[in-house]
């Protein structure tokens, strides 16, 4: 899937699309100052999905940014 627009509302509206029993997506972990500046795609989806959300932290070094 290729979409254009906020990542977190896309996940959702694919999900619901999809009627999803529930979405699994990776985490960076990122907290504090960079978390704040650049906002947690995973915390609007969680905060914004009606069903539950698997999240996994990927072990350090396997994502490169």
């Amino acid at each position: 899937m290729v979409a254009i627009g906020n990542q977190a509302d896309g996940i959702l509206k694919a999900a619901e699309e999809a009627k999803a029993d529930m979405i699994a997506m990776s985490t960076h972990g990122r907290s504090g100052l960079r978390r704040w500046a650049f906002g947690s795609i995973t915390d609007k989806v969680l905060r914004g999905s009606s069903v539950p959300v698997l999240t996994v932290r990927a072990p350090e070094g396997t994502i490169n940014d």
